[in-house]
């Protein structure tokens, strides 16, 4: 899969204002764009490899659009999944742009419920791991303001070793990521996590959620995606320097 590129342009010299302006390049891969999010989707995947949302507080559940079904997304390209298919894959289905993040925006809500916004894991991960990375996200929103949310899969490097799923038309991921970017300040500040993909142990269901942080070059070298524009960059230089001196070894 050919690189695919998050510029982050900067409009203000103090980053009081980013914006936001996911790429998605290579044959594979293409960009979904939403009122309030947007996807990168690889066809050779069959599922999104990155999505994007901007995050603000007040946190809160919104209110309840009229029908909280799935929907096909006919933008996709190539293989496409159906609500009858949920039935067949014996996985949860997560949005990885939550409804709950849409307020009371109806529209925002409804486009939650797009099959491109979803990716399987097992119940047990969603409920613990990645439920409490969301809430962990949204209270530092609360505390720090404007933040945005990046979360996604991670799969063998080699395509041959990619395991698939569903008519083989949807691939494993061996791991999910997340990723919060905020600013404290004038100072930009990420956290990055990496979760296995498979049912949590009895420790990792509860334990500190710095037990799953991830260096964020490492992530970008096994998904090949830039996250973070030179500027934003420029803030994490000593992270970047590990990763380089790890490789390096």
């Amino acid at each position: 899969m050919k690189k695919l590129i998050f510029s982050l342009l900067l409009v203000c010299p103090l980053f009081a204002e980013p914006v936001v302006a996911p790429v998605a390049n290579g044959k594979n891969a293409y960009t979904i764009q939403n009122t309030t999010y947007e996807l990168g989707f690889a066809e050779n995947y069959g599922l999104p490899v990155w999505e994007m949302h901007e995050l603000t507080p007040p946190m809160m559940a919104g209110l309840p659009s009229e029908k909280d079904e799935w929907k096909i997304d006919t933008r996709v390209k190539g293989y496409r999944i159906t609500p009858k298919d949920l039935t067949s894959i014996k996985l949860e289905a997560v949005q990885l742009y939550p409804k709950s993040h849409a307020l009371n925006d109806y529209t925002a809500q409804d486009s939650a419920f797009f099959l491109s916004n979803v990716l399987f894991m097992h119940k047990q991960l969603k409920e613990s791991v990645w439920d409490r990375i969301t809430k962990s996200f949204e209270e530092l929103t609360t505390q720090y303001g404007r933040s945005y949310v990046y979360s996604g899969p991670i799969f063998e490097k080699e395509m041959l070793k990619v395991k698939y799923m569903h008519n083989n038309k949807l691939a494993v991921p061996t791991h999910f990521y997340r990723i919060i970017l905020y600013f404290d300040g004038d100072r930009a500040v990420y956290k990055c996590y990496c979760i296995p993909n498979r049912i949590p142990t009895d420790y990792e269901r509860g334990c500190d959620l710095e037990e799953f942080s991830y260096n964020l070059y490492q992530l970008e070298a096994e998904t090949n995606i830039d996250f973070f524009s030179r500027e934003i960059d420029a803030f994490f230089r000593q992270d970047k320097m590990k990763y380089l001196e790890k490789k390096a070894r």
